[in-house]
């Protein structure tokens, strides 16, 4: 469902529980670690592993002994958050589209923005990529992490920040945290959901010897011991959040809950319960589930059954929201339970799982249904029967004994897939052209493919590539729903062994076609520590845009098929094609401009509300080289932070040029010296190549526009005596290229350096600033910016907040004197 901007102009809709709640409505953090077991949890009996923040939040609680999710990732989500099994919200499985939750779903983070909430969500989202099945289009004000299943590399992972790609430093699940913290930070008044679902320890099996080391000590597999250390990394950063908390003193206004989203992802300790991860057992489903609200719920265990499904009537509860549900809930709340420790209205409660087999969504799958004392398992048309009180490891089948039971259990399974059946079986299109997104990436995996065509690591999970393309007859296709008519580009994110080889996009009876070039790419070996399972490979792929097609009809779903062939041999892979909606006859043409320098072009200034709200026609070219809306931060540079000079110039821009669109080609890199702007130049520090990222970059943007001028910020790293001697021609040999590059005799501003009372200028600097100036003079169509009465942040280094956004100003008032 789409969250309009009612919610933010609303007063919050509370009804208290208590007088003490009335004014101050409870914050809400919801924290959801992905493939941690029931037994990954030291206070669980497991002596192998070290989770001492969880074991105290366990002993704040109400801990629900007896709770339940589905047997996968994606299912327990779309549950978690809709309060509805997740077949009712179209959700069957985990890959191939199967793990999309219907657009019109009411979820969580709706409910909660509605009573006045701050909303986030951080980490693993897992529920559809593309709007309005994105986190952005489901509620969430706020995103940071990515939309698969799974992610490749966690270190210095490239994420998702509210729709842009970003480059980071760092392991993924403390800068999930960060991001989190951050959220946390800025609620100012407002009462929050900060949703935090972590992608650990879910493969790939990726952690420091920091971690690792602790349990590789040869007892345990490499799998298991880089898992037990995954879960001690996320046990200390949930103590930084719970820490955070505290220091703002919201421990006491805050409902903390902490669970898990199926069962362990391996054989390992479980507490002796049947099954894991995928399976409809006990120990496929039933996981820890914490809820800690101080002064409001004593601590203490509770044993009738409960599910995924029950925390968002619980927690809308809690909170005091007067809420009517947009569709039926199958998930009750558990309010006097927490309070009381039982409800007796729970006494004939039966809780269904469902494992649907993707290749026949028709047909029941694997299924269980679980009561307070028995559960029923269907497998492969086998049912089962297992006193769970009696034999909790589900050693002894007594379906024969009480076929009583099995038939009211049998009933409650078949009524619920009868239910559910046509909802699973509906097509499931790629939607394309909604105004928020104009840019949608369709991946590889869910794709259509024919003839010999195949997934490169064999399954076709997250991250995976269509591969063995050898033949003219093989093709790709994609079931695609447009929202809108218009103009469409086709850019493929393709590698080709050979140069030239021509791919063809084609829907309806319009085609277009376009030539690759030979590709650099190669396969690689993700790291893993699991050195026991087959490896797995990745790669980056090549762009190139195809021209556009034009989409008159939208009425019903369409299909995007591509062919390849090419003069000799030809292997492609395909990653990918990216659908651009672009304007029809009157499309406005874009002027492009390179914002280009370290950390002060690319900002540190803190962010605030406005920030984060696209200005019309003002776009930049993302980490994916996609065009979506220019909201801070406008780099990739730093997580979460911040404000920049390039997008005030760019608004400025816009409002002189009504009739074009900014693009801006953020290419800044925080620290980086003259010498890591040379061709082929390295900086350490965030590990890239400046000069060559921002090559490839101009020339990705020159596909959709030209480049009107270069914006420069840079030198602070240069200011020592040896750098300074050689700065000058270094700057003016980086800045003739980078106008090289952009196309023609375009426009170039220096910006100045900050001057800032409390730290003086060294000679080394006062070079750097007068090589500024002399360029400025020397090189045509160059211009200074100067920095006068600009002042810094606390850290005397980067321009504040007020000073970048007047810089700006400056830049585009340089920019018009020089061009006028």
């Amino acid at each position: 469902m789409l969250l309009g901007l009612v919610s933010a102009i609303l007063p919050f809709s509370l009804v208290a529980a208590d007088s003490s709640n009335a004014s101050k409505p409870p914050n809400v953090l919801l924290i959801m670690t992905d493939d941690q077991g029931w037994g990954d949890l030291h206070c669980h009996a497991n002596d192998s592993i070290n989770t001492p923040v969880l074991d105290q939040l366990s002993h704040e609680s109400v801990r629900l002994q007896r709770f339940f999710v589905s047997p996968v990732c994606a299912p327990t989500r779309a549950a978690l958050l809709t309060g509805r099994y997740p077949g009712r919200c179209g959700v069957a499985g985990v890959s191939e589209r199967l793990e999309v939750m219907r657009g019109d779903e009411e979820t969580m983070a709706e409910v909660f923005a509605n009573a006045g909430y701050r909303t986030g969500c951080f980490g693993k989202w897992h529920n559809g990529a593309q709007y309005p099945n994105h986190p952005l289009g489901q509620g969430f004000e706020e995103f940071y992490g990515f939309c698969g299943g799974h992610w490749n590399l966690y270190d210095d992972p490239i994420l998702e920040f509210n729709g842009k790609a970003i480059e980071t430093k760092g392991y993924i699940t403390d800068l999930i945290t960060d991001a989190a913290l951050s959220f946390i930070d800025e609620a100012g008044e407002r009462p929050f959901l900060c949703y935090v679902p972590y992608n650990a320890p879910h493969g790939p099996f990726q952690i420091s010897q920091q971690w690792f080391s602790k349990y590789s000590d040869g007892i345990l597999s490499a799998k298991t011991a880089a898992v037990y250390a995954m879960v001690e990394n996320i046990d200390a950063n949930i103590g930084r959040l719970l820490s955070k908390l505290q220091q703002r003193q919201l421990s006491d206004d805050t409902i903390v809950v902490f669970l898990t989203d199926n069962g362990p992802n391996g054989p390992r300790y479980n507490g002796g319960m049947r099954g894991a991860k995928g399976s409809v057992h006990e120990g496929g489903v039933r996981v820890p589930c914490f809820i800690r609200w101080p002064g409001q719920l004593q601590a203490k265990d509770c044993q009738q059954i409960a599910a995924h499904i029950d925390l968002l009537p619980t927690l809308a509860e809690l909170a005091g929201i007067d809420w009517k549900p947009a569709h039926p809930l199958d998930g009750r709340s558990l309010v006097r339970l927490l309070k009381d420790g039982s409800d007796e209205s729970f006494a004939d409660r039966v809780l269904i799982t469902s494992r649907p087999d993707k290749a026949n969504l028709d047909q029941l799958g694997r299924a269980a249904a679980r009561d307070q004392r028995f559960r029923l398992t269907i497998e492969k048309g086998k049912t089962q029967l297992f006193d769970m009180q009696t034999d909790p490891g589900q050693a002894t089948d007594i379906s024969k004994q009480h076929p009583e039971i099995v038939d009211r259990l049998s009933a409650a399974i078949d009524r619920h897939h009868r239910q559910v059946q046509p909802i699973i079986t509906a097509p499931r299109p790629i939607p394309v052209g909604y105004e928020e997104v104009p840019s949608v990436f369709l991946p590889a995996v869910e794709a259509h493919s024919s003839g010999e065509i195949g997934f490169a690591n064999g399954n076709g999970w997250a991250h995976d590539w269509l591969s063995n393309w050898t033949r003219p007859t093989d093709s790709v296709s994609f079931d695609v729903q447009f929202h809108q008519p218009g103009n469409y580009e086709i850019i493929v994110h393709a590698n080709a062994s050979v140069a030239g080889t021509q791919v063809t996009a084609s829907i309806d009876d319009r085609s277009t076609t376009g030539a690759l070039a030979l590709t650099s790419h190669q396969r690689v070996v993700r790291p893993d520590l699991d050195t026991d399972s087959q490896p797995r490979l990745m790669m980056e792929f090549d762009r190139k845009s195809l021209g556009t097609i034009e989409v008159a009809d939208t009425s019903q779903v369409k299909t995007l098929k591509l062919t390849a062939d090419a003069e000799s041999t030809f292997h492609l892979d395909l990653g990918g094609v990216t659908l651009v909606r672009t304007e029809s006859e009157s499309a406005k043409p874009m002027h492009l401009f390179v914002l280009a320098g370290q950390s002060n072009m690319a900002g540190r200034g803190k962010m605030g509300d406005e920030d984060r709200q696209p200005f019309p026609n003002v776009m930049m070219l993302n980490k994916a080289g996609q065009w979506v809306p220019a909201i801070a931060p406008v780099h990739f540079d730093k997580s979460v932070a911040g404000v920049g000079l390039g997008r005030t110039f760019a608004i400025q821009y816009a409002k002189a040029n009504p009739d074009v669109t900014v693009g801006l080609i953020p290419c800044a890199v925080g620290g980086s010296p003259i010498s890591a702007w040379q061709p082929g130049g390295y900086h350490s520090s965030t590990k890239t190549h400046p000069y060559d990222d921002a090559a490839k970059r101009i020339e990705l943007a020159k596909q959709s526009g030209a480049v009107k001028g270069i914006l420069w910020h840079q030198g602070e790293s240069d200011s020592n005596d040896d750098a300074a001697k050689i700065y000058k021609p270094k700057l003016q040999d980086t800045l003739e290229r980078l106008r090289t590059l952009s196309g023609g005799d375009v426009p170039i501003l220096i910006g100045g350096l900050g001057q800032f009372a409390e730290r003086p200028w060294n000679e080394a600097r006062k070079k750097i600033d007068a090589a500024h100036r002399e360029l400025a003079q020397e090189m045509p169509h160059t211009g200074y910016v100067p920095s006068d009465g600009l002042t810094a942040n606390s850290d005397l280094v980067h321009f504040n907040t007020a000073s970048l956004k007047e810089f700006g100003r400056r830049y585009f008032s340089a920019f018009q004197s020089l061009t006028q």
